[in-house]
């Protein structure tokens, strides 16, 4: 079988596994899998260097209409495609050429692992006879993605990525017979093994994966992430508890407890039961040292700590509590005027963009300061929320938000100026969108300015901790707006008054 062959059936099964969008980042050694991929968005066959035209009948090959995305940077084009998948739900895939070309899908991978999110990651490679060697770009691909990533596609439970790893030999587009190798069919292929595979499966429908006893008595209910399609039934359930809910879980405006997340720890309650994804709370970190039993509900296989009976959200019964958090309302009142005095204060300024932003926005949230400042001081309006909260890194934040967006909505990315700084390249892809209806809001404090409020750094020189760890600069977006011709709000809080914010607000939990 010739390489163009081995191409067309690797992507007749990836597209019948129900993929219709690929990102493509060109080399040499993925020109096969290009010149298909280009062969089934033109609707013509591929030309060979001899002069021949090769025909093929795609097998089941679906009937949607394949859209390509072309990239430079790999690392963006994984993240990209991830946002693809949040916002359809449909696999997304990524195609490589090989080398370090495939190390650059692994940030994306583990985010989507984490988030049982089906991406597709598609290595071209050298042949066999090349491993170990030291070739020019032959490195070790197969099961580079460890546990991130599973390597058959009849096999694939898509609810984590998937690897698929073909070798092509010279000459690529028309050369001899040579063996695929990442299986992606029964009869064909080398399956990538790694012998320290952790397999984690999700909790079976109606099952636990955790054998332990429920949380009774007066929980405290905490809302992650969650799927839009449990919203209405989670809301249901909990109704008659007291309950957190972070803006991933589209249940934030209903939240009744409103002072931020210090209020948790002054509340009069006997457990925590955790709904959704893995919270994003510094309580949640905190209460692995806390002797109180918790309960997990997910549709995720993870706990998030280290302890604590796991169950399908489908599982999740009627909660009733009186579980209290005396003071709450007050206490976010004096928050309320303590941005009131300080308008210029970045928590005050995420307030005002918050009451900018008409309801139903889509809202993609940043990692670090962004995301846990927002849900602090934002307007509890029904936004539609996104973030990479799988494995919480900073990178990648811009991709994912691009290949989030929605043509038919406004679209709206609150990010840090450092992880707008790790993702400068990402508006690449900007003008293959079709549409321009993405508004990108940069928090620009002048450096990691949450390092400032670690405990464990405070006794560090502070100029070291600026300079070192803050990352501190003096860099300024409006060029890189214009270079790329997006639409870019930058904010600039005034340090003097964010900090009395900090100070006044940490007063009010002495």
């Amino acid at each position: 079988m010739g390489n163009l062959d081995v191409a067309r059936r690797l992507i007749d099964d990836v597209r019948a596994a129900g993929a219709h969008e690929f990102c493509v980042c060109a080399g040499s050694r993925n020109s096969p899998l290009l010149a298909v991929l280009g062969e089934q968005s033109l609707g013509h066959a591929v030309t060979q260097s001899r002069g021949e035209s090769t025909t093929a009948t795609p097998r089941d090959r679906a009937t949607e209409q394949l859209r390509l995305y072309s990239f430079v940077d790999e690392r963006s084009a994984a993240f990209f495609a991830l946002g693809r998948v949040k916002l359809h739900g449909h696999p997304v895939a990524v195609v490589t050429t090989s080398g370090t070309a495939v190390a650059e899908m692994l940030p994306a991978a583990i985010e989507a692992y984490y988030s049982g999110i089906p991406l597709i990651l598609i290595s071209a490679d050298r042949p066999a006879r090349f491993r170990g060697t030291g070739a020019p770009q032959s490195i070790e691909q197969l099961g580079l993605f460890g546990v991130y990533a599973e390597t058959s596609l009849d096999a694939w439970t898509r609810t984590k990525p998937l690897h698929l790893n073909v070798e092509f030999d010279e000459p690529l587009l028309d050369g001899p017979l040579i063996r695929p190798s990442g299986t992606f069919s029964p009869q064909a292929g080398r399956r990538a093994t790694n012998d320290e595979r952790v397999e984690l499966p999700l909790a079976p429908p109606g099952g636990e994966r955790v054998a332990e006893g429920r949380v009774r008595g007066r929980p405290l209910v905490i809302i992650g992430g969650l799927a839009a399609k449990h919203r209405p039934l989670v809301l249901e359930r909990v109704r008659h508890a007291a309950f957190y809910a972070e803006p991933l879980s589209g249940l934030r405006e209903h939240s009744t407890i409103t002072a931020g997340e210090r209020m948790i720890a002054r509340g009069d309650f006997d457990g925590v039961i955790r709904i959704g994804n893995v919270p994003t709370l510094r309580y949640w970190r905190d209460l692995e040292s806390l002797d109180l039993p918790v309960e997990h509900y997910s549709d995720l296989p993870f706990t998030g700590l280290t302890r604590g009976a796991l169950h399908p959200i489908e599982a999740l019964p009627a909660i009733h509590s009186d579980a209290s958090f005396p003071g709450d309302a007050g206490l976010r009142a004096r928050f309320e005027q303590i941005l009131d005095d300080e308008p210029r204060s970045e928590l005050a300024m995420i307030r005002s963009l918050s009451r900018e932003l008409a309801p139903h926005t889509r809202v993609y949230l940043g990692n670090s300061l962004p995301i846990r400042e927002w849900d602090l001081a934002a307007e509890r309006k029904p936004f539609e929320y996104e973030a990479n909260r799988g494995a919480n890194g900073i990178d990648g934040q811009l991709s994912t938000f691009f290949g989030w967006c929605d043509p038919n909505r406004d679209n709206v990315c609150v990010i840090g100026d450092l992880t707008a700084i790790y993702d400068l390249g990402a508006p690449w892809i900007v003008p293959q969108l079709g549409h321009k209806r993405v508004r990108i809001v940069v928090i620009n404090n002048g450096g990691g300015r949450i390092f400032g409020r670690v405990a464990s750094l405070q006794s560090l020189d502070g100029s070291l901790r600026e300079r070192i760890i803050e990352n501190a600069h003096d860099v300024r977006f409006d060029h890189w707006a214009a270079m790329w011709n997006i639409d870019v709000t930058e904010l600039r809080p005034d340090a003097g008054a964010s900090q009395r914010v900090w100070e006044r607000y940490d007063e009010l939990w002495i």
